[in-house]
């Protein structure tokens, strides 16, 4: 049975349906496409860090390789090894990438296959709607007045006009 390392986005509340939607699955282990593509599969994934070790550390071996008089061949399998141990530790490194940019780990998930390890998770967990936002407020702007009975023509304290002006 598989592990699954299970993340939710950094911008959304904890435990909610949309970081329940956006939730990423890592599976634990050998990485297929980080051995055969190595630093492209790095790229993509936008492991600048990883990838930045994995160049210093390809030069390294080659200038050891050239240093020691290493022949083609065992400098070749050399650099398979480390591919191999790169690509042993991918998801990994991939997992630590996200929580340095702020993903939330949640734990592991178990399971045969992807939707096995979902179920899994999301069914021993309860999501919490988050608090909706009050309507805005109504503007408060006073109506219109309607004089008093008993003032008529009058406007406020002053009373209207009786004559006309020049």
């Amino acid at each position: 049975m598989a592990s699954w390392y299970v993340f939710e986005p950094p911008k959304t509340l904890p435990d909610t349906a949309e970081a329940a939607g956006k939730a990423l699955f890592i599976k634990d282990g050998f990485s297929i496409g980080a051995f055969l593509l190595g630093p492209f599969w790095l790229l993509w994934r936008r492991m600048w860090l990883v990838f930045l070790f994995w160049l210093v550390a390809q030069i390294a071996l080659l200038l050891i390789a050239r240093v020691l008089h290493f022949d083609e061949r065992l400098a070749g399998l050399v650099s398979l090894l480390f591919s191999l141990c790169v690509s042993l530790e991918a998801n990994a490194l991939r997992a630590w990438t996200l929580r340095r940019k702020g993903w939330r780990f949640l734990g592991l998930a178990l399971g045969h296959s992807l939707v096995e390890a979902e179920q899994r998770h999301f069914s021993e967990r309860t999501l919490v709607e988050p608090p909706k936002p009050l309507p805005p407020a109504r503007p408060r702007h006073p109506g219109p007045t309607r004089p008093h009975e008993g003032h008529d023509g009058v406007l406020g304290v002053f009373p209207d006009v009786q004559g006309s002006r020049p």
